[in-house]
């Protein structure tokens, strides 16, 4: 018997097809490598100021490599759904001191001042942003500190841009949560995906404003934080190193008069301005093109493997996220518009675990109750029972047991010594009253306390005592924007609980609804084995336990005492109900007059109907009110 070909695993297929837009992303950054290299190049010659193939292009290949480092940077970090948590401030404490926030800082440290460097090479002697300059009188070079507090203004813009980018999650790729529109007839194209070019140029007005805004509000403040941080620490640095190449003064003091001049400044900003529109739309360019559909030349990106079943099932069962949110990205697409790919799977009953449909029905399902598996974990937490203890057997009994002694049975090393005269048992009774005494708490501190509370607190306030006191001033401040990030809003709270953590992605669980849906209606016509209607039953009564489930979860879970907004909004998980209504209401239309043939009960079907309805969740809200 020959042996089973070798499956190819999806990222074979994924892989290729980032790589094709990483390199699209490319392209369109290197034109924005060349108008900026063009915008700070000498303009003495109508020609050359912009000519390719002269110091214009060398300018771009040198700026492409401090654009090129936050690629890589998005490469390493790339994650596919949003952070959950439940305040700003657990996500803070969680994500700060990790090494993924040092290799941000690293990166855009280091791109900023590779573009100093190729910044001060392109400025003209007019410019007067050379590293040395010489004194007029006694032609002897000095140092200039120029240059100098450019490369700390984009130091500083650099440490600023990983903050945005951390608080931003810059790094998270944003996939549509619904890929296809609802009732779309068999055939139709129809993607919720916009273009990358049409994304980019929607895009580019807000980036240039967000840059300006933030590039100025540094060169406003940086003069400042320059003189008192790291002026001196800069220029002893600096200085260490020109005079391996120059004969320097040997004087090593700051110039008397500090480089603020208007012109410097509107340099750095100018500076500053291009460098974070640089960082910005390199970020924009790889979300952008890295979330595009899973498909090559209109078909889907495993249809090239010699099993694509096979291939797109271990993308289903993958262990990283990403790779199973482009895998079920893919299996949606299949669904609703693949007819010959869908005929293949249903026909497709002799493989290794099952039917190809019986492992795409497990993955699915697996997404679908893992919403149910999270809220019973919140409400019923697993409490970790020690297990009793087995008895050591003991060696035998070779004496009597020990007598009681003064403090417990068998106690013989604080057993009293009996008193030799009557003197000292007078004085072990004594002992023994105030050691009494002295166990038990004095009654003053009490009232003490009882008066503090008399002085200090409300009537009110008394009757919670001082945990009602701390929790008004709580409150007080929580009502600041200061007290914003350590809010427990109702909104992060419900989506961390129904999504997972620390990565929660809505579109996996959209994907797998419709999926579902899609594969079991259009198996009326295309399964010619039946074995998809077997299981329509399961799905609809998952589907029914689900809704149910997540809108009661939805309507009772209590408000958190640091929320202060107090609504029970969470787009999310109303996307979640939305695909699981839509979806029942869709096999009830295809399978109603079926409920027979599925085994499914009247009562079965009267509450699927109610839980694909809107009644259902306006009933728990006006119970809930």
């Amino acid at each position: 018997m020959p042996p089973a070909p070798r499956i190819r695993p999806y990222k074979d297929f994924l892989t290729p097809a980032l790589h094709r837009r990483f390199a699209l992303a490319t392209v369109t950054l290197t034109g924005l490598c060349y108008a900026e290299a063009v915008a700070i190049g000498e303009w003495n010659s109508l020609f050359w100021t912009w000519f390719p193939f002269g110091r214009a292009g060398i300018r771009t290949g040198l700026l492409f490599l401090p654009a090129f480092m936050i690629f890589i940077l998005r490469v390493a970090q790339l994650h596919v759904g949003i952070r959950t948590s439940y305040s700003p401030f657990e996500t803070f404490t969680r994500y700060s001191f990790r090494f993924e926030t040092v290799q941000t800082a690293g990166w855009y440290l280091l791109s900023a001042y590779f573009y100093s460097e190729v910044y001060i090479w392109s400025q003209p002697k007019s410019g007067d942003m050379n590293r040395i300059k010489i004194i007029p009188k006694t032609d002897r070079p000095s140092l200039n500190e120029r240059p100098i507090y450019l490369t700390s203004y984009l130091v500083f813009l650099a440490l600023l841009q990983t903050v945005v980018h951390l608080n931003g999650d810059y790094d998270r790729i944003d996939m549509p949560s619904r890929k296809t529109t609802p009732g779309t007839q068999q055939g139709q194209q129809l993607r919720n995906i916009v273009p990358p070019s049409t994304q980019i140029k929607a895009r580019f007005p807000l980036l240039v404003t967000r840059s300006l805004l933030r590039t100025f509000a540094l060169t406003i403040i940086s003069p400042i934080i320059y003189s008192l941080t790291i002026r001196n620490f800069a220029w002893s640095f600096t200085r260490s190193f020109a005079k391996i190449f120059w004969n320097l003064p040997k004087s090593g003091a700051l110039p008397a008069i500090a480089p603020f001049h208007y012109s410097l400044l509107l340099k750095t900003w100018y500076a500053g301005f291009l460098l974070t529109l640089l960082w910005e739309v390199g970020n924009a360019l790889f979300s952008v093109y890295v979330a595009q559909d899973p498909l090559k030349n209109e078909r889907p990106i495993t249809f090239e493997s010699k099993d694509p079943n096979g291939s797109l099932l271990t993308g289903l069962k993958g262990k990283k996220l990403q790779t199973r949110a482009f895998a079920f990205w893919e299996l949606v697409f299949i669904a609703q518009d693949f007819q010959g790919r869908r005929k293949n799977i249903f026909e497709d009953i002799d493989r290794k675990g099952g039917t190809t449909w019986s492992q795409i029905l497990a993955a699915c399902l697996d997404v679908v109750t893992g919403v149910d598996a999270r809220i019973d974990e919140y409400k019923n937490p697993l409490t970790q029972k020690s297990a009793p203890e087995e008895p050591i057997p003991s060696l035998p009994r070779l004496g009597q047991p020990l007598k009681d002694g003064f403090n417990s049975p068998g106690d013989i090393f604080t057993s009293p010594v009996r008193p030799k005269s009557k003197g000292t048992s007078i004085a072990q009774a004594v002992g023994g009253f105030a050691k009494s005494h002295g166990q038990s708490p004095p009654p003053k501190p009490k009232k003490l306390l009882e008066q503090a509370e008399n002085v200090v607190l409300t009537p009110e306030q008394k009757q919670l005592g001082l945990s009602g006191l701390f929790r008004d001033w709580a409150v007080k401040f929580l009502k600041t924007n200061v007290g914003v990030p350590f809010r427990q809003d109702y909104r992060r709270r419900i989506a961390t609980i129904v999504l997972g953590s620390p990565y929660g992605d809505v579109g996996i669980i959209v994907d797998a609804v419709d999926s579902l849906t899609k594969f079991a209606v259009h198996s009326l016509t295309e399964d010619k084995f039946g074995n998809v209607q077997r299981d329509v039953k399961l799905i609809i009564q998952t589907f029914t336990g689900t809704i149910l489930k997540l809108e009661d979860f939805k309507a009772t879970l209590d408000f958190h005492w640091t929320d202060m907004e107090r609504k029970r909004e969470s787009p999310g998980v109303e996307m979640i109900l939305t695909a699981l209504r839509e979806g029942l209401d869709e096999l009830i239309k295809s399978f109603g007059n079926y409920s027979e043939d599925l085994r499914l009960s009247q009562s079965e079907m009267r509450m699927a109907r109610e839980a694909a309805s809107a009644k259902t969740e306006l009933q728990m809200t006006q119970v809930s009110g």
